[in-house]
């Protein structure tokens, strides 16, 4: 079909790289069978903050959650999780300390960062953003202000609360190549706009402002991006991935066949292979 080669074409959400790409980052990173990364084996417990990506929505056959199949905490070989590579680094599955939740924010993190410390991780992962600036409409995005202080919140409560642990602060995906799957796919469009997702994509930038559809979700993914990576930089143990997610694009078996917008199993298992690379280079 036509928009499944525009879809790939054009959408960067979250994942993949060219074949090139990855495997220089898979060379680069290393992998569990090789030893794995330095920082991963004590990790004993493994805490997670985030939103659906990390919950696997959409991954598998059924609409909904799917852990199993999370980059981060899943158990399917398929996805081959940061949870499997620890477990065969090290010899035991690490137990899971789960924050993330469907449709989170930043904000969301506040509400979950408690129970994810209380659990006492030696490694605690973060993906957010996404919902930030995927909203009904651009008026409704988390402003970048905003954005920055309730992160540096939540790395404080997990890097004050628990001496020992490492953080790990993934980028925000490339929400902004959505608006052009949507301006030149109908399909995909009218099956967003049915889900209702990422209104403000779809949204103008405004009479006579001479910008892109999708252009201010663009420039708060930017800032969003810009906030992690300054504010991890500044604490020790923090570990970021360079802009490595944001720098990815799905290929078609990479994308969910639900709803054309949560990464597939294959997705999932493409973030991982990214997660485990700025793991193994911070080692």
């Amino acid at each position: 079909m036509r928009w499944r080669a525009v879809f790939c074409a054009v959408f960067g959400l979250v994942l993949a790289m060219t074949v090139n790409g990855c495997s220089t980052a898979s060379r680069a990173g290393g992998s569990a069978d090789d030893g794995g990364p330095e920082v991963t084996r004590d990790v004993r417990t493994l805490g997670v903050l985030g939103d659906s990506i990390s919950l696997g929505v959409n991954a598998c056959a059924q609409p909904g959650e799917c852990p199993a199949a999370s980059w981060v905490l899943g158990s399917d070989p398929a996805v081959d999780s940061l949870a499997n590579r620890i477990a065969r680094q090290t010899g035991r599955r690490p137990k899971i300390a789960n924050g993330a939740v469907s449709g989170g924010t930043v904000a969301s993190l506040e509400q979950t960062v408690g129970t994810v410390v209380a659990a006492k991780p030696q490694l605690v992962t973060i993906l957010i953003g996404a919902n930030d600036a995927c909203t009904a409409n651009v008026a409704a995005m988390t402003g970048a202000d905003e954005f920055r202080s309730t992160y540096a919140k939540v790395l404080d409560a997990v890097l004050d609360g628990v001496p020992d642990a490492r953080v790990l602060a993934l980028s925000v995906p490339n929400l902004y190549r959505l608006s052009r799957l949507g301006q030149e796919s109908p399909e995909v469009r009218g099956a967003w706009s049915q889900l209702g997702i990422c209104g403000s994509l779809m949204a103008g930038a405004g009479a006579g402002s001479g910008a892109p559809q999708g252009a201010g979700v663009r420039q708060r993914v930017d800032d969003y991006n810009r906030a992690i990576a300054e504010l991890c930089a500044a604490r020790p143990r923090c570990i970021g991935d360079g802009g490595a997610v944001h720098a990815q694009s799905f290929t078609e078996s990479e994308l969910s066949d639900i709803d054309f917008f949560h990464p597939s199993r294959a997705g999932q298992r493409r973030l991982a292979q990214i997660a485990w690379a700025a793991l193994a280079k911070a080692s």
